[in-house]
């Protein structure tokens, strides 16, 4: 591959993949936070109304909600969960603010009397938020691919989360897993950046630098495990990335599950083997049985890809593990498309799909 810096579109998503450090920082600052007040103590429930890009952070913070005894559901559907009361706390997130099932699920929790709160960068949810019967709204930029505001969503999240009284000021986990990300941001432009990389890679590897793996799954298909809660968002993460920048499929599976009944479909003829690369995403993995199985799974599978391979999340905080795997993600993302010389902005089968959904169906 070319260590020329990339040209067009890929040049504009990798320009917003790197700023998804600064923009996780300024979303401290993004006006309508101010009116978000702390919930009642008695209030243990949440539901994040989204899809796609815009309900991925809600994935992501799991892992700091674990201790907090707070229960953050996300909805990616129309409507809201059937156990849902006024008591709950519905946050709906939808980037362009147009987005049909989350404003499904909104008119559900007005109906339902529930507390809401927004994050949007405009449209009907906006309208609806600064309306005379309206709610708190938290103003993402504009101008954005929604996959490529998660800086933004994701620190307007935490930041929602914090106020509402859900979980500690996040200041320092931001600020340890930007210093983070910053850290490894040349590695994952290599060789754009001219750091090098060893060839050829071992068909089995811990460590892969992104664009080693960027080679390796152009014109293959990656099957991704994912190991430990915070790296399970994470494959969710990957695969829409690899679809929407990459525009090639990718599958998501997440241990233990996986080994109870993926494991034993992978079957296939030499030939088919070839187009599959097994990559095992790991993070948070501390239960001595989970790395038992992991490194058992790894060994009888060992034959039946192209290679597998092990990304590692790095940081010493839950969000800087997290951001760590999401930023090898993105920027691979970015090299495959470069590799196959694709445009990673557009994705016109989902605005062809909103168009024909908007004619009520009609082709």
């Amino acid at each position: 591959m070319s260590s020329d810096w990339p040209t067009g579109g890929t040049a504009r998503m990798l320009a917003l993949v790197t700023g998804l450090v600064d923009d996780l920082e300024a979303a401290a600052h993004l006006p309508g936070l101010d009116t978000i007040g702390a919930q009642p103590a008695d209030c243990r429930r949440m539901v994040l109304c989204g899809m796609g890009g815009s309900a991925i952070a809600g994935d992501l913070v799991q892992p700091l909600l674990d201790a907090s005894g707070i229960q953050l559901v996300v909805r990616r559907d129309y409507g809201l969960p059937a156990w849902t009361t006024a008591e709950d706390l519905v946050i709906a997130v939808s980037y362009s603010g147009n987005t049909e099932e989350t404003l499904a699920g909104l008119a559900e929790a007005r109906e339902r009397g529930c507390r809401i709160v927004s994050i949007t960068s405009g449209g009907e949810l906006e309208a609806l938020a600064l309306g005379a019967d309206g709610f708190p709204r938290v103003k993402l930029p504009t101008g954005l691919p929604p996959r490529a505001a998660l800086g933004h969503g994701l620190g307007a999240l935490l930041h929602v989360l914090h106020r509402l009284g859900a979980i500690a000021d996040p200041a320092q986990e931001i600020a340890a897993a930007a210093d983070e990300l910053r850290a490894r941001t040349s590695a994952c432009l290599a060789p754009w950046t001219h750091e090098r990389y060893a060839e050829p890679v071992p068909a089995t590897s811990d460590v892969i630098p992104v664009a080693a793996l960027a080679e390796l799954l152009t014109d293959r298909i990656p099957v991704l495990y994912t190991a430990g809660a915070e790296a399970h968002a994470v494959g969710v993460r990957w695969k829409a990335q690899l679809n929407e920048n990459s525009k090639i499929p990718a599958l998501v599976v997440a241990f233990p599950e996986l080994d109870h009944n993926d494991l034993v479909g992978w079957d296939l003829s030499e030939s088919l083997r070839e187009r599959f690369v097994l990559v095992i995403l790991e993070s948070g993995v501390t239960d001595s049985r989970d790395r038992i199985r992991r490194d058992a799974t790894a060994k009888l599978l060992a034959n039946e890809f192209s290679s597998i391979h092990r990304i590692v999340a790095t940081g010493d905080s839950a969000l800087a593990r997290v951001l760590s795997l999401v930023q090898y993600g993105d920027y691979l993302s970015c090299h495959i498309a470069h590799r196959r010389a694709v445009d990673p902005m557009p994705v016109e089968r989902i605005e062809n799909l909103k168009s024909i959904l908007s004619r009520g169906g009609n082709p």
